[in-house]
């Protein structure tokens, strides 16, 4: 005797599909000390202090001398006679003429610059950095553009 199979139909019923968002495979590689850096975040210095007319925003560089006995004298400690070095962080929008015109400035953003040891007003300056010395003098301070 032969049994009957009997063919139920099923219902297909759909159901939703979840789609997976693979996360990209990162491979880490050893780094030594001097390859690890922190890159300095660049601030606009010309939103933050606007200089009027013809004066400049700038930032001293920072120099440090060895003597012959190998001690290192940071330029905090030197006596600021003379010219400093410094950087233009930002700068004013110039002189205007007799006649009303606007004369652009000879530095611009990004200059080194030559300027007299006592030619400007220092500023201090919080960022998100901590707090820097900023000084604010006048295009004709300026001895020079290294």
């Amino acid at each position: 005797m032969a049994k009957k199979v009997m063919k139920t139909k099923k219902k297909l019923v759909k159901k939703p599909v979840k789609k997976t968002i693979r996360k990209p495979v990162v491979k880490v590689a050893k780094k030594s000390a001097k390859a690890i850096q922190q890159k300095p975040l660049k601030i606009d210095y010309s939103k933050a202090v606007t200089p009027l007319g013809q004066r400049l925003v700038v930032r001293l560089l920072q120099e440090e001398q060895v003597t012959a006995g190998g001690i290192i004298i940071p330029s905090s400690v030197k006596t600021q006679t003379g010219y400093l070095k410094a950087a233009v962080l930002a700068i004013g929008t110039g002189l205007k003429t007799k006649k009303g015109h606007l004369k652009p400035l000879d530095v611009q953003v990004g200059d080194t610059i030559l300027f007299q040891g006592y030619a400007s007003v220092k500023v201090e300056f919080k960022s998100t950095l901590g707090t820097e010395e900023l000084h604010i003098l006048n295009e004709s301070d300026v001895l020079g553009i290294v």
